[in-house]
């Protein structure tokens, strides 16, 4: 009997660590920061129950998650693209109610989408002519990142100034600027 009550318990504490590792990937910034502090207190625990196998696979889950929360990293950029290709029907909804409400030439207009599970604030949206570049921001520590769209190659062009972006299809990126540098026309 108590051999069968461990096997459930192992199961349970392996489902949570898959629930864990699945909500990393829809969560911004400080989410992901405590999912892998989560895992690294799990790693202590896992000594206090004498599972030696069990605290290495912790702290290497913790190291990998806190390893891909740096904007510097590539692994960063391709974990916001797996994140982007699951809910990336969301965001071109999001797009397809958000250009209409754009007024001629904008530069930085803030709209709020109320929908925390696409950004962490409200969007922010340039338009040049008939060009449009909205920024879904995921995360903000020292650095600006997210998705962008751009309506087409002139909306790209406006990405130029940013530090970084890398193209996910014809119309999407992710992106990192820093928050405070200056944008001109």
């Amino acid at each position: 009997m108590k051999q069968k009550l461990m096997r459930h318990k192992t199961l349970i504490i392996t489902i949570i660590r898959i629930f864990f590792i699945v909500l990393y990937f829809f969560s911004f910034t400080y989410g992901r920061f405590f999912i892998s502090i989560f895992f690294f207190i799990l790693s202590i625990t896992d000594i206090f129950m004498k599972k030696a196998g069990m605290v290495f696979i912790d702290l290497c889950i913790a190291f990998l998650l806190d390893t891909a929360m740096n904007p510097a990293l590539d692994l960063y950029y391709q974990t916001e693209k797996i994140r982007f290709h699951v809910l990336e029907s969301r965001y071109e909804q999001a797009v397809k109610e958000t250009i209409p409400s754009l007024i001629n030439d904008t530069e930085g207009e803030c709209i709020d989408i109320n929908s925390h599970i696409l950004c962490d604030s409200d969007i922010l949206c340039r338009k040049r002519d008939e060009s449009v570049a909205i920024l879904f921001t995921t995360g903000n520590t020292g650095n600006l990142t997210g998705y962008a769209y751009c309506s087409d190659e002139n909306a790209f062009q406006m990405l130029e100034e940013y530090d970084y972006y890398d193209k996910i299809n014809e119309h999407w990126s992710v992106f990192k600027m820093y928050p405070l540098k200056n944008i001109e026309r």
